[in-house]
């Protein structure tokens, strides 16, 4: 992860400590972005576009890039410990996304509804890059994020922990809205194309799905997460 861009994922970003360096055209150099940069000392280089082009492979820029530094993943026991400090922790499992923006979509919606992390697979998922870092605008910065190896044997370990599992899938479900979400809980979501896979699914205490009334009959996988997330935080 290297660089993002645009005036709204910058300015969010200015909020944390995550940016090393700002490029920007002469043009974009705004007050408000000085004013910003000077009180956390960051330093902001003044460069054409063409060179701001060559930075983001030519995506739509206006006239700002940060460099940002790499990402670094929660550890597992930290992040659980963390949890289950709280009344009633909910946890987030992304089984398979694959789409970068979905991602960035999903963390932005965890930190918008505190969630108290997000786990994915080191395998069978899109990892944290700009783009993801984009599209969180900002909100990257404050939600636990843990990679691990293996999603069934830490679903087993979240289960031993005291956590139910709740996977969004069609069959044998029940409407999400019926259910009891007061326990401390891990939220399954499965990836954009094949859902959740077998063996995941098998760690389930319970199935739980969005009835829909019109013709199409799927969401989006960050638009259901957060109908979800929703749900089960002011349930």
């Amino acid at each position: 992860m290297e660089y993002i861009y645009g005036k709204n994922a910058i300015n969010a970003y200015l909020e944390t400590n995550y940016i090393i360096e700002i490029y920007a055209t002469k043009e974009s150099i705004s007050n408000d972005i000085l004013k910003k940069v000077k009180s956390r000392r960051i330093n902001i280089v003044e460069k054409n576009k063409q060179y701001l082009d060559n930075l983001v492979q030519g995506a739509k820029h206006q006239g700002l890039v940060a460099k940002i530094k790499d990402f670094n993943y929660s550890d597992y026991n930290l992040m659980v410990k963390r949890a289950l400090e709280k009344q009633r922790p909910i946890i987030l499992m992304l089984d398979g996304i694959e789409d970068p923006h979905n991602l960035g979509a999903i963390i932005r919606t965890c930190e918008a509804f505190q969630i108290d992390g997000i786990i994915i697979g080191k395998h069978n998922c899109c990892q944290v890059n700009s783009t993801v870092a984009k599209v969180s605008t900002g909100a990257l910065a404050y939600v636990d994020i843990v990679q691990v190896t293996n999603l069934t044997q830490t679903l087993k370990d979240l289960k031993e922990k005291g956590f139910w599992v709740v996977a969004a899938e069609a069959d044998n479900s029940t409407d999400y809205n019926k259910m009891d979400y007061n326990m401390p809980t891990v939220l399954i979501v499965g990836s954009e194309g094949y859902g959740i896979s077998r063996l995941v699914k098998q760690q389930a205490d319970y199935n739980v799905k969005i009835p829909m009334t019109g013709k199409v009959n799927s969401l989006n996988v960050s638009v259901a997460t957060a109908i979800l997330l929703s749900r089960i935080v002011n349930k």
